[in-house]
Order: structure tokens, then C-alpha cells, then sequence
């Protein structure tokens, strides 16, 4: 059964829609933010419950307002390059994982644990 919605936001328009079209198997729907602005309209409208971020189009201040702001909401960051730093930096911010934007085992294995936790609330 698929999930319901992530939103993906990319500093590469190229690969945004190459996540999507992958990432749509296993999503009602998949929206791409053409920026910061329009993310949070989407995340509100959608009610996602997963957002792929890259840290080229949102900083760490958007991510922890993002967090605190969508309880539900799951925050993989995104980079061309991670690194440790990065990654715990990341965290720190509220992101629950993150990681190179081709990595879809990794946005995927965050999209299971969303559908866990989803399951674990409605029973």
C-alpha cells in the first residue's frame, strides 16, 4: 500500500524529478517545491508526512522550524556532498536522516519508518 505524500526539494530540478518518478511507486503523491516559500505551502497542503530537503535550498534554521512546526513530518536532509559534520549537524536540527539525494534506499528505509509509526498511532 503506498504512502501518502512526500515533498522534495532540490537545488538540481533534473534530479527532484528523477526522485519523484522514482519515489512515486511507493507514495499517493509525490510533490516537488520549486522553493523554500512554496515547501512549507505544500507540506501544509499535502499534510506529507516525509520531506526530502537539500541543504542547498533550505538551511538548518528552516529545517528545525520545519520540524517543530509538522510533528509528523519526517526530515531526510540532503547534500551533494555529506559528511559527518553535515550529517550530525543535520540531526541536531531535527532531520531524521541524511544523506547523498541519489540515495533512495535510504529516503525509502525513513518512508517505512513514517508507515510504522502511522500504523503504531491508529491501532
Amino acid at each position: 500500500m503506498p504512502l501518502s505524500t512526500i515533498v522534495i526539494a532540490q537545488h538540481d530540478h533534473t534530479l527532484a524529478e528523477e526522485l519523484a518518478n522514482i519515489l512515486h511507486a511507493h507514495f499517493s503523491r509525490v510533490a516537488v517545491a520549486e522553493s523554500a516559500t512554496e515547501l512549507r505551502t505544500l507540506l501544509q497542503r499535502h499534510e506529507a508526512r516525509v520531506a526530502v530537503l537539500d541543504l542547498e535550498v533550505v538551511d538548518l534554521e528552516e529545517v528545525r522550524q520545519l520540524a517543530s512546526a509538522f510533528d509528523e513530518l519526517m526530515i531526510v536532509c540532503t547534500h551533494r556532498s555529506p559528511d559527518e559534520r553535515m550529517w550530525t549537524t543535520a540531526l541536531n536540527a531535527g532531520a531524521v536522516e541524511f544523506c547523498h539525494p541519489r540515495d533512495v534506499c535510504s529516503i525509502l528505509r525513513i518512508s517505512s519508518t513514517a508507515a510504522r509509526r502511522r500504523m503504531a498511532i491508529a491501532s
